[in-house]
């Protein structure tokens, strides 16, 4: 008999107890796809911000747009002029708004109510103390005046320091904010950053250049490829979690298998000895 428990406990024991093995599997499969589907939630939320960002409409600023919509003019590529139009015209698309110096605009702001040159001033919408008789912003709408400055450096020193600081007062006077838009590799000083600052506005780095690549717009690509991996790999994880190999039915063990043969020579010997047994009490009774 112990011959034959050795025997048994050679073999591999692969049997579940009832419902402590139904519910150990349960639980297991529950967690894996509750892993499963918030991984897929949080690479679905990742895909959904990366585009909106990829998108490029949500940037906070009149143009909603955290760059340019197309490359101006820059140094190099034309008078001061040209290129100061050019960034205009970029940024009135962008915008959606037509640039003040169109006839039906010329809207301007004024050191007195009126002005006397009708040609380059149509209206005067606030009137304040100016270090010029009047000036004329790039853009005025009715709730934002904004300006485009396509150089290359702004400096305390400049003029355009002393035209944002007029633009200011009348933003302020008309409780508007201002916005001014630069290249994204400017130079600005400190000062022109504070004067915008207190009309509720600011200076933003937009008007793109050649070679120029959005930082923001890297790291919603990597997102987005990232996202896009994640998805396929959760389902190619769900196919393979459903997937079962086919069960082969079990093939009887012939007679020259070596357990087998072991099993039945234990029998055989333990039956021969009992037979023996009782043999001799039968002779000796």
């Amino acid at each position: 008999m112990l011959r034959r428990a050795r025997i048994l406990a050679l073999t591999p024991n692969t049997h579940c107890f009832g419902k402590s093995c139904l519910s150990s599997n349960f639980n297991e499969d529950f967690f894996v796809k509750r892993i499963r589907r918030i991984i897929f939630v949080l690479a679905l939320l990742t895909a959904i911000v990366s585009i909106i960002l990829l998108l490029n409409f949500a940037a906070p600023n009149p143009t909603g747009r955290r760059y340019s919509s197309r490359v101006p003019l820059s140094t190099g590529q034309g008078s001061s002029g040209q290129i100061g139009l050019d960034g205009e015209r970029v940024l009135a698309d962008d915008l959606h708004l037509p640039r003040n110096d169109a006839p039906d605009q010329l809207q301007c702001i004024c050191n007195s109510p009126t002005v006397a040159d009708l040609k380059t001033c149509r209206v005067c919408i606030v009137s304040a103390q100016l270090t010029a008789p009047y000036r004329r912003p790039d853009f005025v709408a009715p709730n934002f005046i904004a300006e485009a400055k396509n150089a290359q450096n702004l400096y305390i020193d400049s003029r355009d320091l002393v035209q944002i600081t007029d633009y200011a007062i009348a933003a302020r006077a008309l409780n508007r904010p201002l916005w001014v838009f630069t290249r994204v590799n400017t130079n600005i000083d400190p000062e022109f950053l504070r004067i915008v600052d207190t009309t509720g506005g600011g200076v933003v780095q937009y008007f793109t250049v050649a070679g120029y690549v959005d930082p923001v717009d890297q790291a919603a690509r990597t997102g987005l490829e990232a996202s896009s991996l994640v998805t396929v790999l959760i389902v190619l994880w769900g196919r393979i979690a459903h997937w079962k190999p086919a069960v082969r039915p079990a093939i009887p063990r012939s007679r020259d298998d070596p357990l087998q043969r072991a099993m039945n020579a234990v029998e055989h010997t333990e039956k021969f000895a009992k037979d023996s047994k009782q043999l001799q009490r039968d002779r000796l009774d």
